[in-house]
């Protein structure tokens, strides 16, 4: 069942119960207050008789108690007294009726039945009432023990008031109140039906709302309409949902530098496992020196030691986004000759003619992250030009810093696309780049690498005709010596 019939039905069962069991409490208490009078009214009237009785039959007889009168003259004068008894009141004379102790009538003047239970009721001295019904009709009969002060004998007064109007007022009370409830009933139906509509549009704007961030995305804000409950929770919702946006922007950020870190590692990966192949390939098929053997291993063990070292690096940069890696003095002339070991296998199996030229110089950076960049861009240009092209690796010393210059005769690129070139997973050409086995990934880690340098890099690119990448590293021996 649905909140909204939950709602108007709860609404509806307490307000007709509500009144229901109000307007019965009402009723009855009304109904008991009023025959409670009509009981002292009936008892007063049974005072009435009882004195006027009394004093009738001192009227008839002074010193009735003598004992000159036997039993029969005694019974004779009290019914004698009953038989002249006549009281009006304004609904006409009062009923009443005389009885002996075993119930017996004596003398009656209207409408009294042989039920003697009352009698047995009471106790010496006190009187009681009952509510008699007869053909639809109701009395209260009140009884009371007449005190004669005679010895054996013992008689009861006993009178009725008819009563029937106020149950007939209690029957049309309720017959009233049942046509009420069922208009209230009808337009409360009506009315609630509209107020319950009412205060469930905010829940259903609120559902619709959530469909919507589901179809759509957490970017739908919900407008808050009121200042109450729902109000407040629109607003808490919307609160929430921002949350979850920025959780959510977190988590998918860090899952891109997961992603940026497996693929830039396994790019990374490449380039230098192709050279210790390459110098393994040699050790294992050609006859060499015995210097040239030691050569060729030592290279291949730096090679494996420097993937273990920039492995950690590359994930402590990309995945935990580390900013303070140590810089150290380095001498750049040997930075080149380590870059050109790894490169130069690569370059003879592509044929490709290799030329590097650098001038010396003492730069300060981190080795491992700096021979990514250059290994990523040299890689970048061997993938871009065909059999026989040329790619030089320069170093050039400047007044304010250093330049590592890379420059190719291969495809080139649009001058549109050299700013998104830069973006991670971006291929000018996703077909060459894969079948390469590019990533997309080189240019945005080398960014980020030259960054954390305080560097620059630049790049100059003609469609067919060549690139060149320019990364500018400020201070250069000036920078080491400080």
């Amino acid at each position: 069942m649905k909140f909204f019939w939950k709602l108007y039905l709860t609404i509806m069962l307490t307000v007709v119960t509500c009144f229901s069991v109000g307007g019965y409490l009402l009723i009855e208490t009304g109904f008991k207050s009023s025959l409670q009078r009509e009981i002292e009214m009936a008892y007063q009237e049974n005072d009435i008789l009882f004195s006027s009785f009394i004093n009738e039959i001192f009227t008839l007889i002074d010193g009735y108690v003598d004992a000159k009168y036997s039993d029969s003259e005694r019974f004779s004068i009290i019914q004698n007294s009953a038989t002249t008894l006549r009281i009006q009141t304004f609904n006409g004379s009062i009923s009443f009726c005389l009885r002996d102790k075993r119930g017996k009538m004596l003398y009656q003047n209207g409408g009294f039945s042989d039920d003697v239970s009352l009698i047995k009721e009471i106790k010496s001295g006190t009187r009681g009432y009952k509510i008699i019904k007869n053909n639809n009709k109701y009395k209260v009969h009140t009884l009371r023990k007449l005190e004669l002060g005679i010895e054996g004998i013992d008689m009861y007064l006993e009178n009725s008031r008819d009563i029937s109007s106020l149950f007939n007022d209690r029957k049309d009370q309720y017959q009233t109140f049942i046509y009420c409830i069922g208009l209230l009933s009808l337009i409360g139906a009506v009315v609630i039906f509209i107020v319950t509509r009412w205060l469930v549009k905010p829940i259903k704007k609120l559902s619709q709302a959530t469909k919507r961030i589901i179809a759509e995305g957490l970017d739908n804000e919900i407008v808050v309409t009121s200042d109450d409950e729902i109000g407040q929770f629109t607003k808490d919702f919307n609160t929430m949902t921002k949350r979850l946006m920025v959780s959510m922007d977190k988590l998918q950020e860090a899952l891109n530098r997961q992603e940026i870190f497996v693929g830039n590692f396994a790019h990374e990966l490449k380039t230098p496992l192709t050279s210790m192949i390459g110098y393994g390939d040699m050790l294992r098929s050609k006859k060499l020196s015995e210097e040239q053997i030691i050569s060729y291993s030592d290279l291949i063990v730096q090679e494996g030691k420097r993937l273990e070292v920039m492995s950690m690096k590359l994930m402590e940069l990309i995945v935990l986004k580390k900013q303070d890696f140590e810089m150290v003095e380095t001498n750049i002339v040997d930075f080149f000759d380590e870059i050109k070991a790894i490169v130069a296998p690569i370059m003879r199996n592509s044929k490709i003619d290799f030329k590097v030229s650098v001038e010396h110089d003492v730069v300060l950076i981190e080795n491992d992250l700096m021979k990514t960049v250059c290994l990523n861009l040299l890689d970048n240009a061997r993938k871009a030009v065909i059999d026989n092209g040329i790619i030089e690796f320069m170093g050039v010393k400047d007044i304010d810093g250093y330049r590592i210059v890379i420059k190719d005769n291969g495809c080139g690129i649009d001058a549109k696309e050299i700013d998104k070139i830069k973006e991670a997973f971006y291929m000018v050409d996703k077909s060459r780049s894969r079948s390469a086995g590019g990533a997309g990934l080189g240019l945005a880690i080398c960014e980020q690498i030259i960054k954390l340098h305080h560097g620059k890099m630049i790049i100059e690119s003609i469609k067919n005709q060549g690139t060149i990448v320019t990364v500018l590293l400020k201070g250069g021996e000036s920078v080491a010596k400080n």
